[in-house]
This record gives structure tokens, C-alpha cells and sequence, in this order.
């Protein structure tokens, strides 16, 4: 499964106020954030207040069932550091593989034009096998493989991709950004059950 909802949020402020807030203070991961604390309101920030907006949104926009609670983390990427390596959205305290049910994103910025930053998904869930077509070295192996069972979707301001998190994804590099600018999005993975955060 793989959803695209271009214009997502009609609050494009609480776009523009993450925009500002990350570029400033970069790319961050939170502590896993139970649906009650999402839902309730009662947030201990300013920013998580406006993430767990967003995380609603998300919510709103999944028909799967309803979560334990939430995994949200920050990406700001720059012509400097200027890709994600493919992976697949998991526990990091697990020996082996357990993904998370879904993982959204939204594209906070830059609301100008931008060269590259493609998001690429793999349709084939990760199972753990070894012999898996999608592990590749570094994203320049990556870019020489990509055939029809990757998804290239382009950046996009206020975009909102959400997909099954066994899918193996990656964020193909920046060819050009206006100066000063960084490519930031916004990410939350769903899970069924409480996760320890490494951080």
C-alpha cells in the first residue's frame, strides 16, 4: 500500500512553523509518543503539539486499525548531506527485523523548487531474506538498480506519502537546492505495541 495526498494539511502555518523550527534546530527523532498523549492534547511543547497535529492528519487519512502509539522523527537534508540510505522502517532494540504497520511522511519544505530528493519505495515487502534484490552498498547503487519495483515519487511541498512500513525506501540525493535552504520532512511510523526509541 502506498497512498500520495498532495496539498495535505489546509494549515499550511503549522507547515511553515515546522519548516523554520527544524531548519534551525535540524534533524531530530522523538520519544515514541502513545495515542493518548497524541489525542489529548495535553503536550509538553509547542512543537509537539504542532507534530502531534500532524500525526491526526495522518491518522485521519489511514483506514488501518488504530495504533499503540507513534514514532515521530524529523529529516533535514541539505546539498551537504544530501540522501537517505535505503532501509526499512523498524525496532532498533529488536535482534531481528520488526517493522512497524505504516510509516507517513510529509514534505515541510523548502516550498520552492528543488532538483532531486525523490523518495524511492520498493512495492516488495522486506521478509529478512539475505538474498533480497533491494540491498545495495550506498544510494549510487541504489540509483544504477532502480527498475519497476521502485516508486519514484518527486518532492513536494505539503505532500503526504504514507506506505507499509516493510517497505524498503530510500531518498534519492539533492542535485541542486536554493542556498541556505534544506529539505525537511516530517515522518511517524504507527505501531501495535509500545517501542523503545533509540535515539
Amino acid at each position: 500500500m502506498i497512498k500520495i495526498i498532495d496539498n495535505f494539511l489546509e494549515d499550511t502555518e503549522n507547515i511553515d512553523w515546522l519548516y523554520t523550527y527544524f531548519k534551525h534546530s535540524g534533524s531530530y527523532q522523538f520519544d515514541f509518543m502513545p495515542s493518548s498523549y497524541v489525542n489529548k492534547g495535553k503536550h509538553t511543547s509547542e512543537v509537539d503539539h504542532r507534530i502531534c497535529k500532524v500525526i491526526k492528519a495522518f491518522c485521519s487519512a489511514d483506514f488501518s486499525s488504530p495504533a499503540v502509539g507513534y514514532e515521530p522523527w524529523v529529516n533535514v537534508l541539505d546539498i551537504d548531506n544530501d540522501h537517505l540510505q535505503h532501509h526499512v522502517d523498524c525496532s532498533e532494540e529488536e535482534d531481528e527485523l520488526v517493522p512497524a504497520k505504516i510509516t507517513a511522511t510529509l514534505h515541510l519544505g523548502p516550498s520552492d523548487e528543488m532538483e532531486g530528493g525523490e523518495m524511492a519505495v520498493n512495492v516488495n515487502p522486506y521478509n529478512g531474506s539475505e538474498e533480497e534484490p533491494f540491498i545495495y552498498d550506498t544510494i549510487y547503487d541504489l540509483k544504477r538498480n532502480l527498475d519497476n519495483e521502485w516508486i519514484i515519487i518527486p518532492y513536494r511541498y505539503n505532500r503526504m506519502i504514507m506506505f507499509d512500513s516493510r517497505l524498503p525506501h530510500a531518498v534519492l540525493p539533492i542535485k541542486h537546492i536554493t542556498l541556505n535552504e534544506s529539505r525537511i520532512s516530517f515522518m511517524s511510523a504507527s505501531w501495535d505495541r509500545k517501542i523503545k526509541v533509540k535515539k
